[in-house]
C-alpha cells in the first residue's frame, strides 16, 4: 500500500457519519422551584422574571427554603414527589460555613446528577450571592464537548434567550486529548503522522460545524427571534470558553452535566461550574 493508500484508508475511518437532522422544540417552562438558603425567594424570583423574560409567564412558582429540608435526601424527595420544569439554586447550599473553593457543594452535586430536570445556577454562593444582571439575558452560549446531535442542550440554549438576543453555539477540541491521539498516530509506522494529524483536526472540526450550520438553517425557518453565532476550535475548555465569554459578553452559559459513562459530573461542566462563579449557568 502507498503513501496515498494509507492516508485515504485513515480519513475514512473519521468520515463524517449520517446524523439526526437537529429538530427545534419549544420547551415548556411552567413551573420553577427555587431552592435557596436564608436568601429571600421573593427577590429571586423577581430577578429572574427581569433576566429571562422568556420564563416571565410562569405561573407556578414554588419556593423551597432552608426550613424546608435538612438533608439532600429530604430536598430530592420533595422535588421528585411535586416535580417541575426548572430548578434555580446556588452553590454551597446550607455550606455557608465550610466555605469550599474548589466544588460545587453537595446539594448541587446531587440535584444535577440526581434529577432530570434543568437547574440554574446562580453566580456566587449561597453565603456570598452575586445579584443577577439587572437587564434581560441577550447573550447565551452553549457549549458542549460533543455538540453535534445535542438537541435538548441547543434548544434549551435557545429558550432562555431573549428575543433579539444572540445565541452562540460552541464547540472547543480539547488540544491536550487531540496530542495524546497524534502521539498515538506517530507510534504507528503506517500512517504518516502529518497528513494524518492535519485530517483528522480538519475533520473533527468540521463535523460539528456542519452540525451548527444545520441547526442554525432549522432555527432560522422554526425557531424564535434570535441572532444565530458559532465558534468552533481548539485549545484548552476552561481558557478559551472564559474567553468567548468575556469577547461577546455572555450572559448566560448553557452545558451538559451527565455523562452516560460515570455517576459522577461530566468533567468539563464540573470545572465550568466550579470555577465560573461570576456567570449564571444552566446545567442540563
Amino acid at each position: 500500500m502507498d503513501r496515498r493508500e494509507q492516508i485515504d484508508e485513515f480519513e475514512s475511518m473519521f468520515r463524517r457519519s449520517e446524523r439526526e437532522p437537529f429538530v427545534f422544540a419549544d420547551l415548556p417552562i411552567r413551573s420553577v422551584a427555587v431552592v435557596t438558603g436564608d436568601e429571600s425567594n421573593e427577590s429571586v424570583q423577581a430577578a429572574l422574571k427581569r433576566f429571562l423574560p422568556r420564563i416571565g409567564d410562569v405561573v407556578d412558582w414554588r419556593a423551597i427554603g432552608s426550613d424546608d429540608y435538612s438533608s439532600v435526601a429530604e430536598l430530592l424527595e420533595r422535588i421528585g414527589s411535586d416535580p417541575v420544569d426548572l430548578l434555580v439554586t446556588r452553590r454551597h447550599l446550607q455550606e455557608e460555613f465550610l466555605s469550599p473553593q474548589h466544588s460545587l457543594g453537595v446539594y448541587l452535586d446531587e440535584l444535577t446528577q440526581r434529577t432530570l430536570v434543568p437547574v440554574l445556577v446562580l453566580p456566587g454562593t449561597a453565603g456570598t450571592p452575586v445579584p443577577l444582571p439587572t437587564e434581560p439575558c441577550r447573550r447565551v452560549m452553549v457549549v458542549a464537548d460533543h455538540i453535534s446531535g445535542d438537541h435538548r442542550l441547543i434548544n434549551y440554549g435557545v429558550r432562555m434567550c431573549s428575543e433579539g438576543g444572540s445565541v452562540w453555539l460552541c464547540h472547543i477540541e480539547d488540544d491536550d486529548v487531540f496530542r495524546r491521539y497524534v502521539s498515538a498516530i506517530e507510534r504507528i509506522p503506517e500512517i504518516a503522522t502529518e497528513p494524518a494529524e492535519e485530517l483528522l483536526s480538519s475533520q473533527l472540526l468540521k463535523e460539528a460545524g456542519d452540525f451548527i450550520e444545520s441547526c442554525f438553517q432549522t432555527l432560522k425557518e422554526t425557531g424564535p427571534d434570535v441572532v444565530l453565532e458559532s465558534e468552533v476550535g481548539m485549545g484548552h475548555h476552561l481558557t478559551e470558553y472564559r474567553r468567548l465569554i468575556d469577547e461577546h459578553t455572555i450572559g448566560l452559559l448553557v452545558a451538559n452535566t451527565k455523562d452516560d459513562g460515570q455517576m459522577a459530573m461530566h468533567g468539563m461542566a464540573y470545572s465550568l461550574s466550579v470555577e465560573l462563579t461570576d456567570v449564571p449557568m444552566l446545567l442540563l
